[in-house]
């Protein structure tokens, strides 16, 4: 995931900021231990989330750290969860290689 976008002038995240990120980082592992009973990969996504600690506007020690990715991940199994046919519709969409429009109007529920 890309964070370019989100930062402050001084490049910093903000607390808002480093929470979705978290679910954002984590869902990739979290749909694949859904999917296949275990996550292969998804390392390159912790990476890049500590990174994002690394650059939030406040110091976020180890124990927070901690409790910020596994919140990412509950909130990501729960939005999956909740959302299953939706994911699926997307899941197929990828496979079927087909346009971002296509695939935004299934999250949206427009199309599942």
């Amino acid at each position: 995931f890309h964070t370019g976008g989100n930062a402050n002038s001084k490049g910093e995240l903000s607390n808002d900021d480093i929470a979705a990120l978290a679910v954002v980082a984590m869902s990739g592992s979290v749909a694949e231990i859904m999917a296949y009973g275990k996550a292969s990969g998804g390392e390159n996504d912790l990476l890049e989330l500590q990174n994002c600690f690394r650059r939030s506007e406040e110091f976020i020690g180890a124990a927070k750290q901690q409790d910020l990715t596994r919140w990412g991940a509950l909130t990501s199994y729960n939005l999956i969860r909740n959302n299953f046919k939706r994911y699926e519709g997307l899941v197929e969409a990828f496979k079927e290689k087909r346009s971002l429009a296509e695939c935004v109007a299934i999250i949206e529920g427009s199309t599942c």
